[in-house]
């Protein structure tokens, strides 16, 4: 099969299993923390994460995810070159179920694909699940590794030996130290020339022995404590590399030949890019793995660095990610430079990347047609960069000639990390670019001193710009205690797009509570503030989305987002009530010990032995809401720290340093607390609040999440919303369950509260009385198919026919399920010896097993016989001499199929 044919046919596989096909994500994430889209279910995350409501119907999807996998947790760059299956840029094949289908349907599917419809042999496949070991999260994963037990045993393989039980470092992911997380399940193919390494290879880091897919089941919501929670829906995330799925097909071709070394560039995917190269070069590519030196193997990992980074850096361009100096643009800069560099082996000059782009094109723009849209543009883009860099190439290649000329003599043979700095600061020569050079010349270079002097230049600019800022705080007065909207003067501009002004409304994040955001508007613009931070000299440093020709000295017209400050006053005055509660409930050794405050919610670490009951929760909420709808007053004063350091009936825990003059925060005759926040004017403005949680996050440590206000109608409603979704989940699978009747939100706040509590737990019960009854269903069904079998096998074998000198069983099961034809066969063996040709009707297809008693192998193959039968047909399949499963599209061709066998079977009994 083509690379094409691969990606085709796995989406056609999940397309026609009701998921909708999703286009591949850009490279540029959402999400802020990454650099660059690194897996199939990053678009996916906030539908696992509840925040917003899946849109497909049904809730499952199947997509081709474009990958970089260059820079921050998922770093693969280094290694490129050295071997043959590591990549800057992949595809990943992956399949999604979103509170749907779970374990049994994602393991059976996979199945399916590998064995079936692409024709992995299945002795030369291996499962893991996950077992936890001491200390490790979760249970033994006992549904995963019966469903792959039975599906092996079906195969003729033993259980015992092609699935394999590993820990959390392997089988068990997480999104994050907190949140959703669950078992997974790999895949692993033996790729040794016998295939017979019985297991001994799984997750050994050997390359004869491949992870292709990894099926992960997200069932868990992990809380700071270590703790394990079952999600109120579960979720299915699965992901394939295509270049590791090609270089098998492939490299084995089509796995008839396992002698030779797989490598991912052996692929219709590289191959016609290392030609283009070979044509630009003058040079042959020998598919070389690298020992020490050796030119002609640096010229083999050459290829590979160029062929890999090209495919990089275009697909990044086509997506609107350019090189540049800073973050993921810096990091597309390293990958060229790299290429570029690597070319210079193969005695290329720049730019030679450009000439590539056919190649890719061909290979690869049908299935990506943002690639040829932005053809133009990649290629000036790369013509530019590898100009660029091939003037600044030549000094500091110079440069470094003579560096390594003096680092030679040295007993150590060690450039020097200052020296490497140089050709960094000066020549952008990264640091792994200088240490691949250094290597080629058997020598090293000083890591840590050039991270010694990265720091240094680093410590440098940052007390040049706290100069800066330090010139200016004292122009930038506060105002929005009480203003939220203040006409200014620009005082600074600086890097980020961050403001300094001469006075403003919006409070700087400090002391937990988050920043102000809002706008800025002058001569008819109107710039959005995301956020408001302090530097370490007080100023408040505006970040806006972009300066747009705002310049010092220009005036402005600065506006506080006003239903999101209240919000934030609403959960800081409601923090301070969370204290004195948690005070008078636990005693006055409850001390603040962290906090955050900000519109949705807020989160109160404080000291205390163990957790909190239920009534201990309870008598909190209870006296914060006495206090809530005793509308006591929220005053504050100004005082000099001098006259309240020492008075103890103000609460001042913090170990803050104060300046000279603090807040005093008074709520009614309960609160007094040292706080610089904003805050509303009376505690009636909350309305009503609840706390959402209570975790632990150290020893000692507690942690309270609470909402109020409109922010905690906003939790209710996701939390209504979550438990909807998951109550149509079931309707779907369950179509006798009733619908779920709304709450009215409009109603009280803590009447929503208490419903969703009820309605939370009844939901848990029902999904652990379907789960048991499911379990009762299929545990029948089986039974039910054993029964049938053994009852079948009895006619089978009596109706027996012979074809020569063959004995042979050819049976149409009518519409049982595939399943049934193994169980079938497993029972007709145990009576009888022969060949069996046996089909089944599933929905429009067709499905055929055949098996070869060992005493006819000399006369009958299962796979050859399987073939012969079916492919004229339409129809796939594969397996051993003795025993092989397929299918054909149309059911009506059973019949036809039946017939072929029998002129087949009369063949080979003659001819034995």
């Amino acid at each position: 099969m083509t690379s094409s044919e691969i990606r085709e046919s796995f989406l056609r596989f999940f397309r026609e299993r009701a998921h909708t096909i999703v286009p591949s994500a850009p490279l540029l994430p959402d999400s802020p923390n990454l650099l660059f889209t690194n897996a199939g279910m990053n678009q996916f995350v906030p539908i696992f994460l509840g925040q917003v409501p899946c849109p497909y119907s049904p809730p499952r999807a199947a997509d081709t995810q474009k990958c970089i996998r260059a820079g921050g947790k998922h770093n693969d760059l280094e290694e490129v070159g050295f071997d043959t299956y590591h990549h800057t840029f992949f595809e990943m094949l992956g399949n999604w179920s979103f509170g749907d289908y779970f374990k049994k349907e994602a393991i059976s599917w996979a199945w399916e694909l590998l064995t079936h419809c692409w024709g992995f042999p299945p002795t030369r496949l291996y499962a893991t699940v996950y077992e936890p070991g001491p200390e490790e999260p979760g249970e033994f994963d006992a549904e995963s590794h019966a469903v792959w037990s039975s599906l092996f045993a079906a195969a003729g393989c033993d259980p015992e030996i092609h699935v394999a039980k590993f820990g959390k470092a392997d089988n068990f992911w997480m999104m994050g130290e907190t949140g959703p997380c669950g078992p997974c399940s790999e895949v692993h193919v033996d790729l040794t020339p016998e295939g017979k390494s019985r297991g001994r290879l799984l997750n050994q880091a050997d390359p004869r022995c491949l992870e292709v897919w990894n099926l992960v089941f997200i069932q868990y919501d992990a809380r700071g404590d270590g703790s394990l929670s079952l999600l109120p829906a579960r979720h299915v995330d699965t992901g394939m590399g295509l270049e590791r799925i090609a270089s098998i097909v492939q490299g084995t071709q089509g796995f008839r030949d396992f002698s030779r070394r797989i490598s991912n560039y052996d692929t219709d995917l590289f191959r016609p890019l290392l030609r283009t190269l070979e044509k630009l070069s003058g040079r042959p590519y020998g598919g070389a793995v690298p020992e020490p030196g050796g030119l002609a193997e640096q010229a083999d990992v050459a290829f590979r660095v160029i062929v890999d980074h090209f495919r990089a850096l275009a697909f990044a361009i086509a997506d609107g990610i350019l090189p540049s100096n800073v973050g993921r643009g810096y990091v597309l800069r390293r990958i060229l430079r790299r290429a570029t560099r690597f070319g210079r082996t193969l005695g290329l000059r720049a730019p030679f990347l450009p000439e590539l782009l056919p190649a890719l094109l061909s290979t690869m723009g049908e299935a990506f047609p943002e690639l040829v849209e932005t053809e133009d543009r990649i290629a000036s883009v790369l013509a530019a960069e590898e100009t660029l860099f091939a003037k600044t190439l030549e000094r500091g290649l110079a440069l470094f000639e003579d560096l390594a000329a003096e680092a030679a003599k040295r007993k150590n043979r060690m450039i020097a990390g200052e020296e490497a700095f140089l050709l960094y600061d000066t020549y952008g020569f990264p640091l792994d670019l200088t240490e691949l050079m250094a290597r080629e010349r058997g020598l090293s270079v000083d890591t840590q001193g050039f991270a010694e002097s990265m720091e240094k230049q680093r410590n440098r600019s940052a007390a040049a710009r706290e100069e800066d800022l330090l010139s200016v705080a004292a122009q930038s007065e506060f105002v929005g205690y009480e203003e939220l909207e203040a006409e200014a003067e620009v005082v600074l501009l600086l890097a980020g797009n961050r403001a300094v002004f001469d006075r403003t409304p919006f409070y700087a994040e400090m002391g937990g509570q988050i920043g102000d955001s809002g706008t800025v508007e002058y001569d008819g613009r109107r710039l959005p503030v995301r956020d408001t931070t302090r530097s370490a000299s007080g100023a408040h440093l505006h970040r806006l989305e972009d300066l747009d020709r705002l310049e010092p000295g220009c005036r402005v017209l600065l506006r506080v987002d006003r239903e999101r400050r209240k919000r934030i006053a609403i959960h800081h005055t409601a923090t301070h009530l969370l204290h004195w509660a948690l005070r008078e409930v636990l005693g006055p050794q409850t001390v603040q010990r962290g906090s955050y405050v900000g519109p949705d919610r807020l989160r109160f670490d404080f000291s205390h032995t163990g957790p909190l009951s239920a009534e201990e929760i309870a008598r909190v909420e209870k006296l914060v809401q006495e206090r809530i709808a005793e509308d006591e007053p929220v005053s504050w004063e100004e005082r000099r720290y001098a006259e309240v350091k020492n008075d103890p009936r103000i609460l001042q825990f913090f170990g803050e340093k104060y300046g000279e003059r603090v807040r005093v925060v008074s709520i009614g005759e309960c609160s007094r607390e040292l706080c610089g926040g904003t805050h509303i004017r009376h505690t009636g403005e909350i309305g009503f609040w609840k706390i959402l949680s209570e975790t632990g996050v150290a020893a000692g440590i507690r942690r309270i999440e609470a909402a109020g206000g409109a922010a905690l109608l906003d939790s209710l409603r996701e939390q209504a919303a979550a438990q909807e979704n998951a109550w149509k989940g079931l309707q779907r699978k369950h179509p006798g369950i009733p619908p779920l009747v709304p709450f009215p939100f409009d109603a009280s706040p803590a009447l929503a509260a208490e419903y969703l509590a009820r309605r939370r737990d009844a939901l848990l019960l029902l999904e652990r009385e379907l789960r048991a009854a499911e379990k009762q269903a299929t545990k029948k069904a089986e039974e039910a198919l054993r029964a049938r079998a053994r009852q079948d096998a009895e006619s089978a074998v009596g109706a027996a026919e012979r074809f020569g000198s063959l004995p042979a069983v050819i049976l149409d099961c009518g519409s049982a399920p595939s399943t049934y034809l193994p169980l079938l066969w497993q029972t007709v063996q145990s009576r009888w010896e022969g060949v069996a040709v046996l089909a089944t009707r599933e929905q429009e297809r067709a499905a055929f097993l055949i098996g070869v008693s060992r005493a006819y192998l000399s006369r009958a193959d299962a796979t050859r016989l399987l073939r012969e039968i079916l492919f004229p047909l339409g129809g796939k399949g594969g397996g051993r001499p003795d025993l092989a499963q397929g299918g054909i599209p149309h059911r009506e061709k059973i019949p036809e199929a039946l017939s072929r066998a029998r002129e087949l079977l009369l063949a080979a009994g003659t001819l034995a």
